[in-house]
């Protein structure tokens, strides 16, 4: 009988968990963003070139500065609050890193469709790969990374 009730609080723990990984992943996202149109900036500062018009190569390195600087923040603030982890910072960080890399190539199979074939440039390019990989980064996380032992 008690089944139900162990049922209920470990959705309710899991709903918690969530809630508070989707507000690290907002942080990150506005992380991301923050290093991507910096990285823009100095690179039209650097070039002379046009915002809207940098090319390939910039977007593409301003993406994975935003992805390197997200990663180590959530990474952060995912063992602290989040999950309340009390692992060893190597390994779990090894692991997060293991996530946050194939999740990235997720991210720019969907950036470079969404920045080429369907020619959305820069911020909606990454806000839309940023949404797809979430999810599986929060599972992937949870059972992995910061799993309870």
């Amino acid at each position: 009988m008690s089944t139900p009730l162990v049922d209920r609080e470990r959705v309710s723990r899991n709903a918690r968990q969530f809630t508070k990984f989707a507000i690290v992943g907002g942080s990150g996202v506005i992380v991301n963003l923050a290093v991507f149109n910096a990285t823009l900036i100095v690179w039209h500062l650097a070039t002379g070139r046009p915002l809207s018009n940098l090319g390939l190569t910039a977007d593409y390195t301003a993406n994975g500065l935003g992805f390197v600087v997200s990663v180590v923040s959530n990474y952060y603030f995912n063992r602290r609050w989040t999950f309340r982890s009390t692992g060893r910072v190597a390994t779990e960080f090894a692991k997060f890193l293991t996530v946050s890399v194939v999740a990235y190539g997720v991210n720019l199979g969907i950036f470079t469709i969404a920045h080429t074939v369907f020619d959305l440039r820069g911020n909606l390019s990454q806000l839309i790969a940023i949404a797809c990989v979430m999810p599986v980064n929060f599972i992937a996380n949870k059972l992995w990374s910061f799993r309870e032992t």
